[in-house]
């Protein structure tokens, strides 16, 4: 190691004189174990190494694979196109071949949202695989659109069984389009989905005794945990509420109540089912902050459906929505400004009263 001396002189020192040098510390003034250390540090070039190996190979791509790996990549439609050709002409290319990263041509177009490849290559039937779950993991509309619509040819060749392996999948098998996409809460895919009648799982109850449940519990008790969890995590999607529910507020308090029971009993997930609930009772609130008049709020305030209530139908000013908050415990729903606010003009003592001891719970 080169050094400036006082008067701009180098001096090339060994790592040890460096850092006496640089220390002002002499030979004579270092403890026996801190020369021995470096004295190791020197001459020792295998002191405490850790050997490395690769344990997992990754395969070996041709050179025609990296090239065509590298078209995708960059977009070069023509690039894509000729090796596609040419591995129906010669076989010299696994069109369905993965990079290092594990992605294959159409994942690799899908994240860099080219629409164009993509409809080359389905076009040549690649196997698809989870390339709609992973369109709609990295919300590519345009991408989910495509491979919504995209029909695979009469003659096209199965999937190898290895590559529906689902330990070669990034996603639990429980997964699904749509219950994905309600987690992302993506209105746009939500809605492509919805349209096309896609349907989700009912979640059965904690200790429910059917055959399917006793099988899954039986076989891994965390994994059925975790689906019932990713099944009311896809339903609290408010995209999803809001699309598919005639009463988007009801089913935000039906559904808060029930993700705030199941906390007190999935002890595993308590956390996850608490913020699940929170998150309905946000979407309920919400929701009412978008009454632009006085007249939409006692609109929705006064919204009632055939079970909702027992009270007499003739009475048209009876605060449905607001007993229904009061009943699944909702306490965002009735102290929310605008709802205070319409309520607390209404001359009537006894609803100022409602509220009142609704908002003190």
């Amino acid at each position: 190691m080169e050094i400036k001396g006082a008067f701009g002189s180098s001096q090339n020192l060994l790592p040890e004189q460096c850092w006496r040098h640089l220390a002002g510390i002499s030979t004579g003034q270092m403890n026996p174990m801190t020369q021995l250390y470096y004295k190791k540090a020197i001459y020792s070039p295998y002191r405490d190494r850790i050997p490395l190996q690769i344990v997992r190979a990754e395969v070996e791509l041709s050179a025609e694979e990296r090239a065509y790996l590298t078209a995708v990549e960059k977009g070069d439609y023509a690039g894509v196109k000729h090796a596609l050709r040419e591995a129906e002409v010669y076989y010299n290319i696994d069109v369905n071949c993965l990079d290092p990263l594990g992605r294959s041509a159409l994942l690799i177009a899908i994240e860099n949202e080219n629409l164009e490849i993509m409809e080359l290559l389905l076009d040549h039937g690649i196997h698809t695989g989870d390339a709609l779950l992973y369109a709609i993991r990295k919300e590519v509309v345009g991408a989910v659109e495509l491979l919504l619509s995209h029909r695979r040819p009469s003659g096209e060749k199965q999937v190898p069984s290895l590559m529906m392996d689902s330990q070669f999948s990034e996603f639990t098998p429980d997964i699904t389009p749509i219950m994905l996409a309600a987690h992302t809460n993506n209105y746009e895919i939500i809605k492509l989905l919805v349209q096309r009648k896609v349907t989700i799982p009912r979640p059965h109850q904690i200790r429910c005794d059917c055959v399917e449940c006793v099988s899954s519990s039986e076989v891994d008790s965390l994994r059925h945990s975790r689906s019932r969890l990713n099944i009311y995590k896809a339903l609290a999607s408010p995209s999803l509420i809001a699309l598919s529910s005639e009463d988007p507020i009801l089913t935000a308090f039906r559904l808060g109540w029930e993700l705030k029971e199941l906390s007190k009993v999935e002890n595993e997930f308590r956390q996850e089912y608490e913020e699940l609930s929170q998150q309905c009772k946000r979407f309920a609130k919400d929701l009412l902050d978008q009454a632009r008049s006085s007249r939409e709020l006692e609109t929705i305030l006064n919204h009632r459906d055939d079970q909702s209530e027992e009270l007499d139908p003739r009475q048209c000013h009876n605060l449905a929505k607001l007993k229904l908050a009061i009943k699944y415990h909702q306490k965002e729903f009735p102290t929310a400004a605008l709802c205070s606010r319409g309520i607390l003009t209404d001359p009537s003592e006894g609803r100022r009263a409602m509220v009142q001891r609704q908002a003190g719970r």
